[in-house]
Formats: C-alpha cells, sequence, structure tokens
C-alpha cells in the first residue's frame, strides 16, 4: 500500500493525518517533558546521597554496623552521577565521583567507619554532591530550556 492510498484511505474515515507542524510540537513538548524528568531525578539522587552522608556523620558510631548499607547507597549514587557527568563530558565531576564510587565501594572498603579522620572523610564527601547542584542550579540559568536537560551535571 503506497503512502498517496494511506492518506486517501484515512480522509474516506473522516479522520485527517496528523499535520507535521503539530507533530513536531508535540515531539518537542515531550522531549522537554523528559529533559525536567531527568534533571529532577538527578537532584533526588544528590539530595538523597547528600542526606545519607550528614546523617551518616551526625550518627557515625551507631551507623557502623550499617556500613555496608552507607557505602551502597553513596557508591550507586556517585555512580548514577558520574555516568552523568561522562555523557555531558563534564570529567572533572565525573572523576570526582569516580573516586567517591571508589572509596565507598561496598565490596572492598577502602576505610573503616570509626576514628576521627573518617568522619571528616564523610563529612568532606558531601562537597562533591552539593558542588555539582550548585553548578547544575547555575547551569541551568545559564542554558536555554531547549537545552537544558543534556547540558546539566
Amino acid at each position: 500500500m503506497n503512502h498517496s492510498h494511506e492518506i486517501q484511505e484515512l480522509s474516506q474515515r473522516g479522520s485527517k493525518p496528523l499535520d507535521q507542524e503539530v507533530w513536531r510540537a508535540w515531539q518537542e513538548r515531550n522531549r522537554l517533558q523528559e529533559g525536567q524528568k531527568a534533571v529532577t531525578r538527578m537532584k533526588a539522587v544528590k539530595w538523597l546521597c547528600i542526606a545519607v552522608l550528614l546523617v551518616t556523620a551526625l550518627f557515625f558510631s551507631q551507623l557502623s554496623p550499617y556500613h555496608v548499607i552507607v557505602r551502597f547507597a553513596v557508591a550507586l549514587g556517585a555512580l548514577v552521577v558520574m555516568m552523568q557527568g561522562l555523557g555531558t563530558r563534564h570529567y572533572a565531576f565525573a572523576a570526582s565521583f569516580a573516586a567517591i564510587v571508589l572509596l565507598y565501594n561496598p565490596f572492598v572498603p577502602t576505610f573503616l567507619f570509626a576514628g576521627g579522620w573518617q568522619h571528616l572523610f564523610v563529612l568532606a564527601s558531601v562537597f562533591p554532591f552539593l558542588a555539582s547542584l550548585v553548578c547544575m542550579n547555575a547551569m541551568s540559568r545559564a542554558v536555554s530550556p531547549r537545552e537544558s536537560h543534556t547540558a546539566l551535571v
């Protein structure tokens, strides 16, 4: 069946073919909505990691038995942010989050949740996530809405 025959058949049924401008506008609107959802998901991952790290810093000695859960949550969040950094070509962010993934690796722990410097290390781990959020907000103001979902870390 050729294209003109399909259009003729549609018009006989009372339907009209979809206008290309309407279709493109619909696609663009959906692309923007998906981009906004991706940015929201990234913010949620970063805020969740910040919350886990701050709770761990506050209740450091009590959370020692749960260090695997903390490590898994932070490493997974850092891995997600690292992959986004690679995808958007923000290699400095990707490298810093790769270091966090390695340091919080739940399978091969690099440090224990005991002692003074480890406590400070957990607190310091909040800063890359905060820096990423601050940069993301600054970039979202500078980038037009059409490009916002691809240019943000």
